[in-house]
């Protein structure tokens, strides 16, 4: 794809994204924000005077930037929150571009058009546009780190640019909470990072909670820790798929059982990929996250587009169309009256297809990392 090219379709999906969010008016997500600004603004502990707010701290401070700029109009508030997530996936375009040249060596050609592919995600584009999540600003500074730690080793300041990019991305949303381990020279054969700056992320986002877990009632616990494990009882989320396909009951024991096998999912997942370059284990630890996760949530989905746009293949596209289907058709999303419409399962399920798909591929490419050296059998010589 040529340069101006790139450049005409970019500004044409940026137009449509543009177009979406000023459409969009909210939903449960917004009020939740909403909730936030007053809670910062009164100076009181955001999580113990709400149980809507299930990230670090550092989000709060930004919704509150954001509404200031807004206040007092909610429609101000809540288009500005959207161009702040297409300015995210605009960023996370052009890194994909840097990211394909610097590490899978791609042609600037096929770097552009795979970086186009997530711009113009129906996924990417409707959880950013159409639903007022900010998944995106965190895989922005995911992609970032990727990018950084393509730097030659004997860069001055490579670790602590890494390390304070990771840190970033778990700070504004904790959706990547296991792949700085992906970093670790410990897990991995081409590890990037000593034991100790790749758990510095951890330890920083340990210290964003400090000033608020001292409160009397364990709001910070019950927000941030056991959110997921109580997804059957709280507001929008649901079970995750595999809940959903396995009749266990509700109770305790039930809920964490699933959390169990989300970490033993992660387990095998770090396991598995120490071969594979870092952005496939990067993708590879989303894709077994959304699989194996105790709850569901639409925004979800997102996680692995981006990285996924670097090896774009029929599950990728499958999981695209699914996800597209589903939420567009949403009451509180476009509300498209499509004849045909993939459930929550179904979507869980062309995730799972996808994890399933990238492990054959894997395997394949590990196996025979040159194929097309093998493609056909050497000329016999004229000698």
């Amino acid at each position: 794809m040529t340069k101006s090219r790139f450049l005409l379709l970019f500004a044409l999906v940026l137009a449509l994204r543009v177009g979406i969010a000023a459409r969009f008016r909210g939903n449960f997500d917004t009020q939740s924000f909403l909730i936030v600004v007053q809670a910062v603004e009164s100076g009181r502990n955001v999580y113990a005077a709400t149980d809507r707010y299930n990230y670090s701290p550092l989000w709060s401070y930004v919704v509150t930037g954001v509404w200031r700029l807004a206040s007092p109009n909610v429609g101000v508030f809540v288009l500005l929150l959207g161009l702040l997530q297409i300015g995210a996936d605009a960023g996370s375009t052009a890194l994909l571009i840097r990211i394909g040249r610097r590490r899978l060596a791609l042609s600037p050609e096929e770097a552009r058009r795979r970086s186009l592919l997530f711009f113009s995600n129906p996924v990417s584009v409707l959880i950013s546009c159409a639903h007022g999540q900010f998944d995106g600003l965190a895989i922005l500074f995911l992609l970032a780190a990727i990018l950084a730690a393509t730097l030659p080793k004997k860069t001055r300041g490579r670790a602590p640019r890494i390390v304070a990019l990771l840190s970033l991305s778990l700070l504004v949303k904790h959706v990547a909470l296991f792949h700085p381990l992906l970093f670790s020279r410990r897990l991995r054969k081409d590890g990037i990072l000593s034991d100790g700056w790749a758990l510095t992320p951890y330890a920083v986002l340990a210290a964003a909670f400090l000033p608020f877990a001292a409160a009397e009632g364990g709001f910070v616990a019950k927000n941030i820790l056991v959110y997921g494990a109580r997804a059957s009882q709280t507001y929008l989320q649901k079970p995750g798929g595999l809940a959903s396909l396995v009749d266990v009951d509700a109770s305790r024991l039930g809920r964490w059982t699933f959390s169990i096998a989300l970490l033993l999912a992660v387990a095998w997942a770090l396991r598995k990929t120490r071969s594979l370059e870092l952005p496939r284990a990067c993708l590879v630890l989303f894709l077994a996250q959304l699989t194996f996760a105790p709850a569901y949530a639409v925004q979800y989905l997102v996680w692995p587009v981006a990285l996924g746009s670097l090896y774009p293949s029929t599950a990728y596209g499958l999981f695209a169309l699914a996800g597209g289907l589903y939420h567009s058709a949403a009451p509180e999303s476009l509300d498209l009256p499509w004849g045909i419409r993939p459930t929550e399962l179904g979507t869980w399920a062309a995730g799972a297809l996808w994890l399933g798909a990238e492990i054959v591929r894997a395997r394949r490419e590990l196996s025979d990392p040159d194929p097309a050296s093998r493609a056909a059998p050497a000329r016999p010589s004229s000698a």
